[in-house]
């Protein structure tokens, strides 16, 4: 008997060798940006769910809780889960490559160099993070030496625009090591900002920083085949680090140093990574709601453009921006999950493909994968991998993308790309007119 789970596997395979052939056959360089989102949705909605379906995973949450399964049993629809994946991916590579890239380039960009100025962009974002939360009455050193019994995860601090530029730090990080800043610099700011994003919990932000300089050595390569042996270990190093991160998140939000993990032994490594990319099981949950409802939800897009919500500031139009929460889509999403009420917001965050299903159903996602191709095509058409200025901003665009592609909420996503923007901004503005 035919099993279709598989077979829709394996045709979402070949959609996703076909995406990689494309990108060989028009240079990886030059098309960085969509082979870093094609390698995270080929984990995320190819790897981790099919590890899954053969384990016999059949909620969101695992099969283990001492009163049964918790949330919806989702096995029998893995099979539609590969089916939709297969489709969505397909037209986004269409959308992608729809496009010819063009074979020279003419736009001039000059490669300006001020270390001082970077520096000075690092003091200031760091220094207005730190003192957002000293305005919420949160001493960061006593939370830092475990004398304070306050937290600064999941805090705002006095604002959350002010809080929000530790995104901004990541590209003053990016840019200090392309450009070179004294290696003693370097090193401090770099100490400072992985302290500072370990005790606001924001494993994330530290990725962001590995994957920045990793892209950007990926732009120096001219070809895979000169990868040395410092090169792979410096993977191995890397994944230790996310691991490590991973592992011992809370200790280090709690500042319970005694109890950190080091030794990799002890890490699940396999089961650690499968949990932490298990996105695509939400959307299968998703798929199973509209599939088994009779009545449906849907938000019709309108989860989308909270951005334009999250942008308005609470002072004033705070009472309003109050009612607008939750975004339509995340009622959607509970309803779907329907876990106990004693889990209250687990903060499972489903993938983009979701939003889409929500937004207005199967058609929605596909014109909307279509779109999302598209788009990514047009935004990195005219850029020129072989100049610096063109690698940053490609560079960030991935960073943004990663947070939208494993988290799935597109207005965090435009938060993301606007404040990672900000310094690049600053920085070749001043490089501009420093040229004229």
């Amino acid at each position: 008997m035919m099993n279709w789970t598989l077979f829709f596997a394996l045709l979402e395979f070949l959609v996703l060798v076909l995406g990689f052939v494309l990108i060989a056959f028009n240079g990886w360089r030059r098309n960085l940006v969509f082979l870093f989102s094609w390698m995270l949705i080929s984990i995320y909605y190819f790897v981790t769910p099919l590890y899954f379906y053969l384990n016999d995973r059949r909620t969101i949450w695992g099969n283990n809780d001492m009163e049964g399964l918790v949330g919806e049993d989702i096995y029998d629809f893995y099979v539609y889960g590969f089916a939709y994946f297969s489709l969505a991916n397909l037209v986004f590579l269409l959308g992608y490559f729809i496009i010819k890239q063009p074979k020279a380039f003419v736009i001039q960009r000059f490669n300006f160099r001020n270390t001082n100025l970077i520096v000075s962009l690092f003091v200031l974002f760091f220094t207005i993070v730190v003192f957002n939360f000293y305005i919420d009455g949160i001493n960061i050193i006593e939370v830092l030496t475990g004398s304070s019994e306050n937290v600064i995860a999941g805090k705002s601090g006095g604002s959350n625009y002010l809080k929000n530029l530790s995104d901004s730090i990541i590209t003053t990080i990016l840019l200090a090591y392309i450009y070179r800043v004294d290696r003693r610099f370097f090193i401090i700011m770099l100490v400072l900002s992985i302290g500072l994003f370990l005790l606001m919990g924001f494993r994330y932000r530290i990725i962001l920083i590995i994957l920045g300089i990793g892209l950007y050595r990926l732009y120096e390569l001219r070809s895979f085949r000169f990868l040395r042996m410092g090169t792979i270990t410096v993977g191995i190093l890397v994944l230790y680090i996310i691991l490590f991160i991973t592992v011992n998140r809370q200790n280090f939000i709690y500042s319970n140093y005694s109890s950190v993990q080091y030794n990799p032994i002890n890490y699940p490594v396999v089961s650690l990574l499968a949990e932490q990319t298990r996105g695509a099981l939400d959307d299968i949950n998703i798929i199973k709601y509209y599939k088994t409802n009779s009545n449906p939800q849907y938000d019709h897009g309108v989860t989308f453009l909270y951005f334009i919500v999250r942008a308005m500031p609470r002072s004033i139009f705070g009472e309003w921006k109050d009612k607008m929460y939750p975004p339509p889509a995340f009622s959607i999403i509970y309803e779907a999950y329907n876990l106990p009420v004693s889990w209250g917001n687990t903060g499972e965050a489903p993938l983009p493909y979701s939003y889409f299903l929500i937004a207005g159903g199967f058609w929605f996602l596909v014109v909307g994968a279509f779109v999302v191709g598209l788009l990514l095509r047009i935004i990195t058409l005219n850029r020129d991998c072989d100049l610096i200025q063109d690698r940053v901003f490609l560079i960030i665009i991935c960073l943004a993308l990663f947070m939208w592609l494993t988290r799935g909420y597109f207005p965090q996503f435009v938060d993301h790309l606007v404040f990672l923007l900000i310094p690049y901004l600053i920085y070749y503005s001043v490089s501009n007119k420093a040229n004229v």
